[in-house]
């Protein structure tokens, strides 16, 4: 691990762009499996109304999600909450970055942190879309296992 620090602090500007560049990917997994919970128990075009109604910003912000989502609401909204808590970090971390370009902060520091959004932000949420998502090779070809539900009337659970 100390090795690992010592490599990410010898290249501190290339750490924190693909620091960025992986939360937003993390980002885009977190949204596609929300989603896929706003498409439960919906049709398309009840969905696309419903997308409608909000603007981009809104939609980052995914408030989307938190007023519309039927099925796993408690997952739902734990995802969301972890997402915007993601954010939050980010923009620290991206502080804390900015500061180290003026020598406020050391390269190592600035390793640790990035290693610290990386296990604590990225490895969880492709951790979480690995685990929801279906095998490929058995059964029918949608993204995740819950969407198999999708006419169920169990609303609170995941699976």
């Amino acid at each position: 691990m100390l090795q690992i620090i010592e490599n990410l602090s010898k290249q501190p500007a290339a750490c924190i762009v693909l620091s960025v560049i992986i939360f937003l990917f993390s980002f885009l997994t977190n949204y596609l499996l929300l989603d896929s919970l706003l498409k439960m128990h919906r049709s398309k075009s009840a969905v696309k109304k419903l997308k409608k109604e909000y603007t981009f910003l809104q939609r980052i912000r995914l408030l989307h999600f938190k007023e519309n989502c039927r099925h796993a609401i408690k997952f739902c909204n734990g995802m969301i909450i972890y997402q915007k808590v993601g954010w939050f970090c980010l923009a620290l971390y991206l502080i804390i970055s900015l500061l180290f370009a003026f020598g406020l902060f050391s390269a190592k520091f600035v390793a640790w942190l990035t290693v610290g959004i990386c296990l604590l932000f990225d490895v969880p949420a492709f951790a979480i879309n690995r685990l929801l998502a279906r095998p490929i090779l058995f059964g029918r070809f949608k993204e995740f296992s819950f969407e198999k539900y999708h006419n169920t009337e169990n609303h609170d659970s995941l699976l």
